[in-house]
């Protein structure tokens, strides 16, 4: 699959996301009033691991057939090479899921968290879904400057925690 196509589809999966957070508003509105929009952003930056940990697998799965699927998995599938930028998207994610959530939580107990810090997170959780889809598609240019956008995201948070 080739670089454009593979965006293609992964722009399709983003606006299915898209479409169901529009139909979960009434629930985001219901999780507004007891969460920030910090926390919020969180817990969708947190949930964006669920894909980045199925589609690698997945796509294995569609090359090594159901019985590989099933199994122990003792044999490896290499695939394409976007399942391979999939896989390092994945672990890329979560290296940076621990500190960016303990930024986030100390600005909240510290009571920090405020506008800027919820225009800030929202930026980090932007910048780091387009990275992965920047990454798994093989853009290294968008995922670079998007790495680069959520670093700074995260020092303004690291900025209103300090002053």
């Amino acid at each position: 699959m080739d670089s454009y196509r593979l965006l293609v589809e992964l722009s399709r999966v983003v606006l299915l996301v898209a479409g169901l957070l529009r139909k979960w508003e009434i629930t985001l509105l219901v999780l507004q009033n007891s969460m920030t929009t910090d926390l919020i952003c969180l817990l969708l930056l947190a949930l964006w691991s669920i894909p980045l940990n199925h589609l690698p697998a997945l796509a294995r799965g569609s090359d090594g057939g159901l019985a590989w699927a099933a199994s122990n998995r003792e044999e490896t599938i290499e695939g394409p090479p976007w399942v391979g930028r999939a896989d390092r998207a994945q672990r890329n994610h979560h290296d940076n899921l621990a500190m960016i959530a303990a930024v986030i939580l100390i600005a909240q107990v510290t009571g920090q968290a405020d506008g800027v810090t919820a225009m800030a997170v929202i930026a980090v959780l932007a910048f780091r879904v387009l990275h992965s889809v920047a990454y798994i598609a093989g853009i290294a240019v968008v995922r670079s400057l998007a790495y680069f956008g959520s670093i700074v995201g995260l020092s303004v948070v690291v900025w209103r925690i300090l002053t």
